[in-house]
């Protein structure tokens, strides 16, 4: 069930003018400026729909084409499982939870070694999914570094489709990569006709920052037009490399290069299912890497969140992702901070769930603490309501002024529903965890990790439909 954000309206970081002012500003970067269309399709797409479109390829989008493309763009989508019940509605201030995407390494769960991933990884980081409450979505948490050159994000969506019923997020080098994913998907739902009715999987692509729309990036997403599949299409700006050293203008950027996806893709199909967001961070000037535990990231979360709620648009954005190699106090901080702040605002589809080292590693402890995090959070967010159940003055005068109300029967009868009772941070008093072997949090998530993978068998697909799909990623031709 989907964390309702009680206070979407409440953690605005924009005010009424500000998002107006963003939103003139990228009207005028897309106008006057433009971006640049690699792929030979959207290019025909902008010029036919009346963008001025230059020899380069250089394009400028009109602000009247932007209008037409929110009008027509729908402002909530419906994801499903692969058992073709519903399991994300996205729509304002639901929030679902999940992993992010393509780790190159992983902290081993038996050896602690931090080595390369490999697609047996990925399927069983899905199976660990597939196991956990809070978790709503998947993504491949790693790279099936093992897999033929230019095939690995459909080894990667292999690994997933078999091993969780949850809907999947997936990317690809292009064009073959998206068709192949989505006969895959066909086969396991029951054919084409069933997946355009209730799709179990959400593409993920992006331009290339500052304002590049590569073939790879947006050929993939017109594929998913065709079929009904819902796109993210998000930028990535890093302040200071990619985008100005500036928030203001980093925003203003991000918008821009998600809108002009949004115009090819209803100007494509109209009525096209498109979320909007933007993984915006700085670039970190003293180790080069792109920070996933910044504060900045926070503060354009929340301002792009801003902006998807004034566009009436579902909204993906990074939460639960730290730049500490370890899961440690860092990481906690990081985790807690980002998910919180992420819930607040409203965000739709909250990724990166369980990132390590800057999204760099992934780790079965991590996200079995975000997992803790996001139950925690969705218990502290839970709308209060005020009636003789919930203020139950009897029984405060029946126990009267000094009175407890331990040995009462109302206590019993409540204090399961009422309390929020951690899985894995450990209340005991010192004596006890001292007795038990005075484990830190990162070994009893390990452990209990090992307990949740021994245990959990994901629901199986049909013999033949995994055949069918083993037999189409043996025969995927790959875009690269």
């Amino acid at each position: 069930m989907a964390m309702r954000s009680r206070t979407v309206s409440g953690n605005r970081c924009l005010s009424d003018i500000q998002i107006r002012q963003v939103d003139e500003y990228a009207l005028r970067l897309m106008e006057t400026i433009g971006c640049r269309m690699s792929s030979a399709e959207g290019l025909d797409i902008l010029g036919r729909a009346g963008c001025a479109v230059g020899d380069s390829g250089r394009v400028k989008v009109p602000r009247w084409l932007v209008r037409d493309a929110l009008a027509a763009a729908p402002c909530s989508i419906d994801v499903y499982n692969r058992d073709g019940e519903l399991a994300l509605a996205l729509s304002e201030g639901a929030c679902y939870y999940g992993t992010g995407s393509d780790c190159p390494t992983t902290i081993d769960l038996d050896t602690g070694e931090r080595r390369q991933s490999i697609k047996e990884d990925v399927a069983r980081l899905a199976r660990f999914v597939d196991a956990l409450p809070n978790m709503d979505f998947a993504m491949s948490f790693g790279i099936a570094n093992d897999a033929p050159s230019g095939t690995n994000f459909v080894h990667q969506y292999e690994a997933m489709l078999l091993n969780t019923r949850k809907p999947v997020l997936v990317t690809g080098h292009g064009r073959n990569d998206m068709v192949t994913m989505i006969e895959m998907a066909a086969a396991a739902v029951g054919g084409m006709d069933a997946l355009r009715a209730r799709p179990p999987l959400v593409l993920y692509t992006e331009p290339l920052s500052p304002l590049v729309h590569t073939a790879m990036g947006i050929d993939k997403g017109l594929v998913c037009c065709e079929y009904g599949v819902p796109v993210i299409y998000i930028g990535s700006p890093m302040l200071g490399a990619t985008s100005p050293a500036l928030l203001e203008a980093t925003l203003v950027q991000a918008v821009a290069e998600a809108l002009v996806g949004l115009v090819v893709f209803q100007s494509k199909q109209p009525g096209a299912k498109f979320i909007f967001g933007g993984d915006a961070t700085v670039l970190d000037m003293q180790s080069g890497i792109f920070s996933y535990g910044a504060p900045e990231l926070n503060t354009l979360n929340n301002a792009l969140a801003d902006m998807a709620h004034f566009y009436r648009l579902p909204f993906f954005c990074i939460a639960g992702s730290t730049d500490a190699k370890a899961l440690d106090a860092q990481a906690g901080m990081e985790y807690a901070l980002s998910l919180y702040n992420a819930t607040l605002n409203g965000c739709n589809l909250i990724h990166d769930c369980g990132y390590l080292e800057s999204g760099l590693t992934s780790s079965f402890e991590s996200l079995l603490f975000a997992d803790e995090t996001v139950s925690m959070i969705r218990h502290l967010l839970r709308p209060l309501h005020f009636d003789d159940d919930s203020v139950p003055l009897r029984l405060m005068d029946a126990v009267g002024p000094g009175g407890g109300y331990l040995a009462e029967e109302h206590t019993l009868n409540n204090y399961r529903e009422t309390f929020w009772f951690p899985r894995y941070l450990d209340r005991r008093r010192f004596e006890r965890w001292q007795a038990a072997g005075s484990r830190d949090i990162r070994q009893a998530l390990n452990q209990k990790a090992k307990v949740i993978l021994a245990a959990h068998v994901p629901a199986p697909l049909a013999g033949e439909v995994v055949r069918r799909i083993g037999e189409l990623v043996a025969c995927h031709r790959p875009d690269v």
